[in-house]
């Protein structure tokens, strides 16, 4: 008789999570296998460990901790990113696609995103926007503002926008 396979798991990652929805901004860890855009683009609830929510017109003092909390990513609005863990020569080349580089200012009801999009040859940034088949745009070399405030720090390394608030 042949043995019985052993169930494959996946290693969990751990992403911090910084994010704005229309009225809050959500802090705190995301466990995941994948990298944070891909948890996001599942379009599944998110639980958020060690969370931390303010009101975004309320002081720091008035944020509130919670160990737990599950958010629905379709609340978002932007969420940034830090740089992925360093990979090897090997895995970067495997996982390299041409793309072609556009700078592009992405605006939302309260808030713009200045950077650089990455997209397949032959693709109009324009189309990009309206694209259905990811909920987030990564922006890489992002500098981003909310109600004309500067959100973006050196550490960020990516922002993601929500297409539905473009």
């Amino acid at each position: 008789p042949s043995a019985i396979p052993a169930p494959v798991v996946a290693p969990q990652q751990v992403h911090r999570l910084r994010a704005y929805t229309d009225g809050h901004f959500v802090a705190g860890l995301v466990r995941s296998p994948d990298r944070l855009s891909d948890a996001l683009n599942r379009r599944e609830p998110l639980v958020v460990e060690d969370a931390v929510v303010v009101a975004l017109d309320a002081p720091l003092s008035a944020a509130e901790r919670q160990p737990r909390i599950v958010v629905d990513p379709f609340e978002f609005e932007l969420v940034l990113g830090d740089p992925l863990p360093p990979r090897s020569d090997a895995e970067r080349a495997a996982r390299r696609i041409f793309k072609v580089r556009y700078p592009v200012r992405i605006e939302g009801p309260n808030f713009e995103v200045r950077g650089t999009i990455h997209l397949f040859p032959g693709t109009a940034p324009e189309f990009e926007g309206y694209h259905t088949g990811t909920l987030f745009l990564p922006v890489t070399e992002p500098v981003a503002r909310r109600a004309g405030r500067l959100i973006t720090d050196p550490g960020v390394d990516v922002v993601l926008v929500n297409r539905h608030s473009i």
